[in-house]
């Protein structure tokens, strides 16, 4: 009778901690991409053309030689854009902007990167302003990159992400 006790508890807290790292926003995979690198599998120092091979080019809006501009469209009223800044051939900042119609998705996909980010480089800082922050490294320059975002949505429907590398 323990082992059948001990079984249902294990099980449960399994399903439990599962559950609570499941993204809320039904957007966050589709804009988070992958798991690789600092963000969509792109890391701060890659070049123009690994940007250009991980994007899609169907969306690619502006293209060039130090700046590339993309625009998302999810589903009706509900997009994103995403800007890589480049010196030298090296990417030096990405910036995310997410606008949605329902200010309850961008509240979500906000507590979802706040999740992310915090799972993968811990406690994120809290600034007066809303902005939210982390650092991290690059594994391409090894220079310390600042993950910021704001969580306008309560005014705006509106979530915004900057990634930086603070040594430019």
């Amino acid at each position: 009778m323990n082992k059948i006790k001990y079984s249902i508890l294990t099980l449960s807290l399994i399903f439990l901690f599962s559950c609570a790292n499941k993204p809320q926003s039904t957007y966050f995979d589709t804009i988070v991409k992958s798991e690789e690198g600092i963000f969509r599998g792109i890391e701060i120092g890659n070049s123009v053309e690994q940007i250009k091979t991980a994007e899609n080019k169907e969306f690619l809006v502006d293209n060039m030689s130090d700046y590339l501009y993309y625009d998302y469209k999810l589903d009706m009223g509900n997009s994103y854009t995403i800007s890589y800044d480049f010196s030298e051939d090296k990417l030096y900042e990405i910036q995310l902007s997410s606008y949605f119609d329902a200010i309850e998705d961008a509240e979500k996909l906000f507590a979802d990167f706040n999740n992310h980010f915090t799972q993968k480089y811990g406690t994120g800082k809290i600034e007066n302003d809303g902005y939210t922050s982390w650092r991290t490294k690059s594994k391409i320059t090894g220079n310390t990159v600042e993950i910021v975002m704001i969580n306008d949505s309560q005014d705006y429907g509106y979530f915004s992400l900057i990634i930086s590398d603070l040594n430019y």
